[in-house]
């Protein structure tokens, strides 16, 4: 809207450049359907208090146990022909060694001292021939009943006693990924770091799943375990702490309650024993026996709010109606609380001002002095407003009984505040001795519906029979066409049309003139050297055609208005040694109540200037005595009669304003049509967001086309 307003302000002023004073017609408004007790802004007013279910973070799904690197499958190896045939009888365990590593399977042999010494004797028969891998393999178990580990290295073998595969350094890894495959007897070292669970739960779940075949050591400052063991057993025990290290609350359904009226552990309380009640296990995380509840509920009061967790999603709905029911203004004297009410359309000062009246005059009768029955609460304490000028917010600190009172008194109050656009015609009508107009002319003339009212002819003023008059009209258009051609004629001077916007209650004042200099006190001070100097005090007035105007909107299309218009002028006049002016002054000052569109005109303010003159043969009329028989002696006098025509618009709301800038732009013509709203050089106008996410457009083209 204040973009349309300052349009329509520009439309005034380019209103103002006429050759010749004339009355514009009247605005061309659509009329107006709809209540004005009903019409609020365009912006969304905020919700009344109400419990609020909001969604909850969700916990990070899952780590896929792809992120676990097991050992790649080895590359299927191409067909092997299977020509080996494995009969040993009573050999010795080196032989042994060499016949079927070193001539059998090709391959270097690295055997152990401690193998070297060893003198027993291996039997071994296979009965179907086998290819080399399987043979590999029956050659490997056997060794194995021997005390005898056999390590693949890249292009041979490494023959060492069981117990001797610790001689390698182990690997140290950290996190859950374990990357190609180790050594084969090469114990792993493993930190993981845990992200949900303590240490000491996975260290105890660990333990009882692979009991000695993984060593296991808790690291506190970490929240971390060491894994230690083959590498085949560390990685099954890094899938098992991927399944075990996850929120309790993984897979549950969630929500936010933020109460309007209870405090988070009333309201948390309250619905902990209405479930309970229905047989539903709830209560606040860490119940008994550190047990979570099947339905936990978590206050947190320094937001006002409780987080509902439940494995169902119809059992959180189900908490959420009981909150809606529960979450209800309680008794007197219940617990204080803070609120806040974002004011949206008028200053929260004033609001709160309103309301600080409101609250001081229902705690002023004094308290009684009967002692108060045992058991009974004391008197809740006296609310507060404070407010926040930053954000326009009022905050109330009290019951929630009292501030849901309050909130219904805000929502009443903060209401947009309606405008009226006045238009003002003050012209003065010239009256002579062989003419009757005036008001009363006016009035006869223009034969139009209305209410004709005089207040009379004050006493021992010779200013005619009639007097101060005014007249209200549904429509003014035939006494604008009136004057406007006795202001052709020059038998009336349109001495100003203003048009002015006021906010409802608020004064506006329109003033063309200038400021005369008045010389209130003088006084001489001796000096030295004989001679004085006067000193002088000077105040300003203010002359023109001023206008002040206070319109009061009611329901009903009803405005009052305060109106005080002055036309007033300065005059030179010699007092003494001294110039000062003279103020001719026209005053109006005036209560009205009419309705939007209707207007009224006032009259009856009579001034009057006599003059004299002679007319005759030059020289002969100038003959003392005898001058009278050569000339004419004439005495005229003058009147003008001032007349104000006040008309109200009322602007409820963005549309009667468009409306209103629309009505402008198709009195001032053709040259509107192109016109827009001033932008920045360089740029186009184009809508400017605001916290709604909303757009104010510029005002759309003018497409009526030149006046008629």
């Amino acid at each position: 809207m204040k973009n349309t307003i300052v349009w329509l302000g520009a439309l005034l002023m380019a209103g103002c450049a006429t050759e010749r004073p004339m009355i514009p017609p009247p605005l061309d408004l659509p009329k107006k359907v709809l209540e004005y007790s009903t019409i609020q802004s365009g912006a969304s007013r905020e919700a009344a208090p109400s419990t609020q279910i909001t969604e909850t973070p969700k916990p990070p799904p899952a780590t896929k146990s792809e992120t676990i690197k097991r050992p790649p499958p080895k590359a299927p190896a191409a067909a092997e022909e299977a020509n080996i045939t494995l009969a040993f009888e009573q050999i010795p365990l080196p032989s042994f060694i060499q016949m079927v590593y070193g001539t059998i399977l090709k391959r270097n042999v690295n055997l152990d001292p401690a193998i070297v010494a060893r003198q027993d004797l291996v039997t071994i028969r296979t009965g179907a021939p086998q290819t080399a891998t399987q043979a590999a393999a029956a050659a490997r178990m056997l060794l194995k009943s021997y005390g005898i580990a056999v390590v693949d290295l890249d292009n041979s073998v490494r023959i060492v006693p069981d117990s001797a595969g610790l001689g390698y350094l182990p690997e140290i890894r950290r996190g859950r990924a374990l990357p190609d495959t180790p050594l084969p007897l090469r114990p792993i070292f493993q930190l993981v770091e845990l992200q949900a669970v303590r240490n000491t739960d996975i260290a105890s779940w660990i333990r009882t799943m692979f009991d000695k075949k993984v060593n296991l050591q808790e690291d506190p400052s970490r929240n971390a375990v060491w894994l230690s063991g083959q590498s085949a057993d560390v990685t099954a025990a890094l899938e098992a702490i991927h399944v075990l290290d996850q929120p309790l609350m993984r897979g549950r359904h969630s929500a936010r309650i933020t109460p309007a009226f209870l405090s988070a552990d009333e309201l948390a309380k309250k619905l902990t024993e209405i479930l309970q009640a229905e047989g539903y296990g709830a209560g606040p995380p860490g119940g008994p026996g550190g047990i979570n509840m099947p339905v936990t509920l978590v206050p947190v009061p320094a937001v006002n709010a409780v987080v509902v967790f439940a494995g169902d999603p119809a059992i959180v709905e189900h908490v959420a109606t009981w909150a809606k029911e529960l979450d209800k203004p309680g008794p007197k004297g219940g617990s204080r609380s803070f609120f806040s009410y974002q004011v949206q359309n008028t200053d929260a000062q004033a609001l709160a001002a309103t309301l600080e009246r409101i609250i001081s005059g229902a705690a002023a009768p004094a308290q009684s002095q009967t002692p108060r029955p045992a058991g009974t609460p004391p008197p809740a304490a006296p609310a507060r407003v404070v407010v926040d000028q930053a954000s326009n917010t009022i905050i109330f600190q009290g019951a929630s009984e009292d501030y849901g009172q309050i909130r219904s008194m805000l929502e009443l109050l903060d209401r947009p505040a309606k405008t009226a656009l006045i238009e003002v015609t003050v012209a003065e009508v010239t009256l002579t001795d062989r003419s009757q107009l005036g008001i009363e002319w006016l009035l006869d003339q223009a034969r139009i519906g209305g209410l004709n009212r005089s207040v009379g002819t004050l006493g021992g003023l010779s200013i005619g029979t009639s007097g101060f008059n005014f007249r209200v009209f549904n429509d003014a258009g035939d006494t604008r066409l009136l004057l406007n051609a006795l202001a052709s004629n020059n038998q009336a001077t349109i001495l100003s049309s203003p048009r002015v916007m006021a906010r409802n209650g608020e004064t506006a004042t329109i003033q063309v003139g200038q400021e005369v200099p008045i010389i209130t006190s003088q006084q001489t001070t001796p000096t030295t050297g004989g001679t004085g100097s006067i000193l002088q005090s000077i105040q300003y007035r203010t002359t023109g055609v001023i206008l002040r105007v206070r319109p009061v909107i009611h329901s009903g299309n009803q405005i009052n208005l305060e109106v005080s218009q002055e036309v007033s002028a300065a005059q030179t006049t010699t007092t003494g040694v001294n110039t000062s002016p003279t103020f001719q002054t026209r005053r109006l000052d005036t209560k009205l109540s009419l309705k939007d569109g209707a207007s009224v005109l006032l009259g009856g303010l009579i001034s009057g200037n006599t003059s004299q003159g002679d007319a005759g043969i030059p020289g002969l009329k100038d003959i003392p005595v005898l001058g009278q028989l050569f000339r004419n002696n004439t005495t005229s006098s003058d009147r003008t009669e001032l007349i104000v025509l006040i008309t109200p618009y009322i602007i409820a709301n963005d549309d009667d304003a468009q409306a209103v800038t629309e009505a402008f732009k198709k009195q001032l013509g053709e040259w509107t049509r192109s016109a827009q709203p001033p932008a920045a050089a360089g740029s186009a106008v184009k809508p400017t967001p605001n916290q709604g996410g909303l757009g104010v457009q510029a005002s759309p083209e003018n497409k009526s086309g030149q006046q008629k």
